[in-house]
């Protein structure tokens, strides 16, 4: 019962925050989606401390355990618009494989920017300890 209640506090928590990107969205007129305003909002208090992550992680754990079950319905809405596909098929498909390189290849690249800074930290480290 207590888990129960935890879960329902945290998942209150998460769409208070959510509706709060909604609205500002709506409020500014911004072409970004208020669920994605609502994502940073979460981040950055995160970050900032203002919020801990005991505050949401077990809601937060669950809802990443099952997100694949959100990708049913637009995976269903799909399955119906097959002559948007053969219509626009090539197009989409050269778009997407575009930015899949790009985006590996940014990450590739942030990655090891990251890897070699730490490895720079690891070397003055030992050299500094001897």
């Amino acid at each position: 019962m207590k888990k129960t209640l935890i879960f329902i506090m945290q998942l209150s928590l998460l769409l208070i925050i959510c509706e709060l990107g909604i609205h500002l969205s709506d409020f500014c007129n911004l072409p970004i989606p208020g669920s994605v305003i609502g994502m940073l909002i979460l981040f950055i208090l995160l970050q900032t401390k203002i919020l801990k992550v005991e505050w949401v992680d077990i809601t937060a754990s669950f809802l990443v355990k099952h997100l694949a079950f959100f990708f049913i319905p637009i995976s269903v809405s799909l399955m119906t618009m097959g002559w948007l596909f053969l219509k626009y098929g090539l197009p989409l498909a050269l778009t997407l494989l575009i930015s899949l390189i790009i985006g590996f290849s940014i990450s590739a690249w942030v990655v090891q920017k990251l890897s070699r800074r730490e490895e720079v930290k690891q070397h003055d480290n030992a050299h500094n300890t001897l």
